[in-house]
Formats: structure tokens, sequence, C-alpha cells
């Protein structure tokens, strides 16, 4: 029983370490992926002659609109 014990150990271990390698490569990805995304989103408004500042008050309007949703979703429940 102690030997089946310890070989299952080290597979977690093993696998932990691989685990813990593969989210340090991860981690640049991620990064790299967001500042790519940022890029495009930055490329569009460009072609499409919108400004940031127009981009986030579209954002800001949609959440709000969304919230108001929801809270009349809610208050039809009551």
């Amino acid at each position: 029983m102690n030997k089946k014990l310890k070989n299952i150990k080290g597979k977690i271990k093993k696998l932990k370490d691989k685990k813990a390698l593969i989210d340090e490569e991860l981690e640049p990805l991620f990064i790299r992926e967001e500042e790519l995304e940022n890029e495009e989103i930055v490329a569009i408004c460009r072609k499409n002659n919108i400004t940031i500042i127009d981009l986030m008050a579209k954002v800001k309007k949609e959440q709000t609109e969304m919230k108001k949703e929801k809270k009349d979703e809610k208050s039809y429940e009551k």
C-alpha cells in the first residue's frame, strides 16, 4: 500500500510541477493577447473615425441599459 501511495503522490507532484510551468508560460501569452486585442480595437476605431471617448461613452451607455433591464426584470419578478 505504501508503494502505491508514493507512486500516486509522485504523479501528483509531477503534474503540479507541469501545471506550474504551463501557468508560467501562459502568463506572458495572456498579456500579449490582451495587448493585441487592444491594438485591434484602436485600429478599428481609427478606420471608422471613432474616438476612444465615443467608444467609452457607448460602452457606458450599454452597461447602464443592461443594469436598467436587470433591475426591471427583478421588479417584474416581485
